[in-house]
């Protein structure tokens, strides 16, 4: 009784597999085999299911049929709980070595093999398929094209990027650097950017030391800050030798087509900044008898002439090279007149960004200019807790962590020029026409659903502060303002990018920059200010610049009709 309570049991077991699998296999026969292996997984899975099937009938035929055992010279199957085979286990072991088998003979392309090396979505054992049927004619060129997009794009796996290597490299070497020289620097890719570079240095291809440099400039948080750990440093090593990397640099930034390859110089000059070379840079600036007619190094040297900066990245390097320009040359004179007037401890801490605050304290507050940094923190800090406001800070809930926003935790950080920065802000957040011309833009940002609102502060041309509203470069988000190029060219001689968090009236959530607006800052390298709606009265403001420096200036209050 006991073994028959067991079979049957199994039996129906058995039926339920059986069923399963003749399911799930016309299922995938009606509705989701769109391609070859997908149409011979589904018979696969029916096959199994008939199999099954098969072996419950005939356990049952001969179970519940004895009088045709006479005709049989063999006995009946007998079941037991002590049976170690099931016939149940052997049929499915079956079924699962077909599926396998089919699923093994499947590794072909998806149809046209070009198209199976587009797709990401497949196996890497399909598309090398793929590429083994393309072999017939390896320098076909829409195949060498396809080869070169798994090198370089997103989604494909590593076996994959290395069979494409492989074949590239033997039929097409010139078309895989051109690859090179137009992505690697903005690959994301992690790992297999390190193997790459890690391949350019052993191969000894020195044409790519520009690539390498362009790609070694730029900032991957994922390596790390040493740049003597990245793998672009790396592969320089291997090609040139570590002595010789500095003087690698110093070579493209002097021989390096001025116009075609400006941004290769500008990423030579700060890198070589950055490793420590920055005395082979003072040397070069100081020596007028050398680059007479490069206008980037002679632009370079009025800027430290001049104004006592010298450009730390590309971005600086745009920024005074804008300055430089005709159109900028009242703002430039006025920046070195009034530069003069500080302490040459204070002019060697100036950046770009410091220049419209010096124009503007020697036009509005030119005790600032004689003033040491410590003395200006000093009025800061008063400034601040003088006037008893409330103050309100940004919610980080969730990232670990909440940003402190006043002039003591930032100390350490805060230059003259922020300083500086500082009072210029409160200066002309108690301007009425400012104030108001402020809430008009909050209350209409308020309103638009599709993007945050945006623009500089700055001085007019007749010396007043002014805010002056710029349309974003893109619209569909309302916790985003993405700035244009045209503010970004007006904004080399303003006072301060600024944009609004007004998505609602009650909005003290949000006061303050998040990691979105630091990146702008660190990207940028200007000052900025945000206003945040605390209520439809009430707007909160906030300073905030490179390296998630931020400091609540308090709130302002909207201006009566």
């Amino acid at each position: 009784m006991k073994a028959h309570v067991h079979d049957s049991i199994f039996h129906s077991y058995d039926l339920d597999v059986a069923a399963v699998c003749l399911n799930v296999g016309s299922d995938q026969v009606n509705d989701r085999a769109n391609t070859r292996e997908q149409r011979l997984l589904a018979l696969g899975w029916v096959f199994a299911g008939l199999f099954a099937r098969a072996f419950v009938w005939s356990r049952s035929f001969r179970r519940h049929t004895m009088s045709l055992d006479r005709f049989f010279y063999t006995p009946p199957m007998q079941f037991s709980t002590q049976s170690s085979a099931h016939p149940f286990v052997s049929g499915w072991l079956a079924a699962v070595t077909i599926i396998a088998t089919l699923s093994g003979c499947a590794a072909t392309p998806a149809g046209d093999p070009l198209q199976s090396l587009e797709r990401t979505d497949l196996t890497p054992a399909r598309q090398v398929a793929a590429m083994q049927v393309l072999d017939a004619d390896p320098t076909f060129p829409p195949y060498l094209k396809a080869l070169r997009r798994v090198i370089v794009q997103p989604g494909y796996s590593l076996e994959l990027r290395n069979e494409a290597w492989d074949r590239i490299a033997k039929n097409d070497v010139a078309g895989l650097k051109s690859a090179l020289e137009l992505n690697l620097p903005r690959m994301l890719i992690y790992e297999w950017r390190r193997e790459i570079c890690k391949r350019v240095g052993g191969l000894g291809w020195k044409d790519l030391t520009p690539t390498l440099v362009r790609a070694w400039a730029v900032v991957i948080p994922a390596y790390g800050s040493d740049l003597f750990e990245r793998p672009e440093y790396l592969a320089l090593v291997a090609l040139w030798g570590k002595e010789r990397v500095p003087q690698v640099l110093y070579e493209l930034l002097l021989k390096s087509d001025p116009i075609k390859e400006a941004n290769l110089r500008s990423r030579c000059w700060e890198l070589l900044l950055a490793t420590g070379e920055r005395a082979r840079i003072l040397a070069l600036l100081a020596d007028a008898e050398s680059a007479t007619t490069d206008s980037f190094i002679l632009d370079m040297r009025r800027s430290a002439s001049d104004l006592g900066i010298i450009a730390r990245n590309r971005e600086e390097i745009l920024w005074m090279r804008a300055l430089r320009t005709p159109a900028k040359r009242a703002f430039w004179d006025a920046a070195r007149a009034a530069v003069e007037r500080l302490s040459p401890e204070v002019r060697e801490t100036l950046e770009p960004r410091d220049l419209a605050i010096v124009v503007a304290s020697a036009a509005y507050q030119p005790e600032l200019l004689t003033s040491t940094r410590d003395q200006l923190f000093e009025r800061v800090s008063l400034a601040l807790t003088a006037d008893k406001k409330r103050r309100y800070g940004a919610s980080f809930e969730g990232y670990g962590t909440q940003l402190p926003e006043t002039p003591r935790a930032h100390a350490a950080q805060l230059k003259w020029g922020d300083c500086a920065a500082i009072l210029i802000a409160l200066s002309a957040l108690e301007q009425p026409a400012l104030c108001k011309h402020l809430f008009d833009v909050a209350d209409r940002d308020q309103i638009d659903r599709l993007t945050e609102y945006g623009g500089l502060v700055r001085l007019d041309t007749q010396g007043r502060y002014e805010l002056v509203e710029y349309a974003p470069q893109s619209r569909g988000s309302d916790v985003r303002f993405e700035a244009s190029q045209e503010m970004f060219d007006a904004g080399y001689d303003a006072l301060f990018h600024f944009h609004n968090h007004a998505q609602a009236f009650d909005n003290q959530r949000y006061a303050g920059p998040h990691f979105g607006d630091f990146g702008y800052a660190d990207a940028t390298m200007v000052n900025a200010l945000v206003f945040t709606f605390i209520d439809h009265n009430t707007l909160n403001a906030d300073y905030y610049r490179r390296g998630q420096v931020v400091i609540d200036l308090g709130t302002i209050k909207r201006p009566e009709q």
